[in-house]
């Protein structure tokens, strides 16, 4: 089973009890990336004059999607009647319904379980612990490997990429020192690890995640 990119960020997001390392804001909208990213790295989108456009040839065009958030996301994309900002659709397609959907679908897949306990025995609080730790360890076996500089396939790279927009990458590479980590990841976005298409979509979206979550987090401290 291979999980789209939003549902990786949300397993990494999470410390090792389950609790979420990934909140708020930075949350909807790093899924919102996610699935951005994804579309990008499948060919259903791409950026022309700083703006994300839908590619509508047959052979993009829902090609291998098979999963409701991507393909209503593409849709959303193709109907609309404007070519938009990347930062426009990370804050349009952010939602905590998308992501509370993605987190059911991988309790459904068997990857997470919601367990439920009470602060002080009366507020109910909720996280998502493992119920197949396999899954989590595969993902984060590979950031480390990349991280060590190891090779990054596009996905890893990415993932990477949105790790590091939603202000996770000290809490995710908490064993990287900070200049090689910081190094790292600037190594890893200016790599050739896709065609130069997606790799500037994917960039455009990176830039516009990174402006959204540090404009809400601006915003929420004002």
């Amino acid at each position: 089973m291979e999980l789209i990119l939003a549902e990786e960020l949300l397993l990494v997001g999470r410390d090792s009890d389950g609790r979420k390392l990934l909140n708020g804001i930075a949350a909807t909208r790093g899924v919102a990336g996610a699935l951005l990213i994804e579309l990008a790295l499948r060919g259903e989108v791409g950026v022309r004059d700083g703006r994300l456009t839908a590619d509508e040839s047959g052979d993009a065009a829902g090609k291998g999607m098979a999963h409701p958030e991507l393909e209503a996301l593409a849709a959303r994309i193709r109907a609309d009647s404007r070519a938009r900002k990347p930062k426009w659709w990370v804050e349009k397609a952010e939602s905590r319904e998308v992501n509370a959907r993605l987190l059911a679908g991988l309790a459904k897949q068997g990857v997470l379980v919601e367990e439920t306990h009470r602060v002080l025995g009366l507020v109910p609080v909720s996280h998502w612990a493992d119920r197949d730790p396999e899954f989590t360890s595969e993902v984060r076996e590979r950031l480390a490997q990349a991280m060590a500089g190891g090779p990054a396939d596009p996905r890893t790279a990415a993932l990477v990429a949105l790790i590091d927009a939603c202000g996770l990458s000290k809490k995710v590479f908490h064993d990287v020192p900070a200049a090689d980590r910081k190094a790292r990841i600037k190594e890893l976005s200016e790599g050739e690890w896709a065609a130069s298409a997606v790799r500037d979509a994917i960039r455009a979206v990176h830039g516009a995640l990174t402006a959204a979550v540090a404009a809400s987090a601006g915003a929420s401290s004002s």
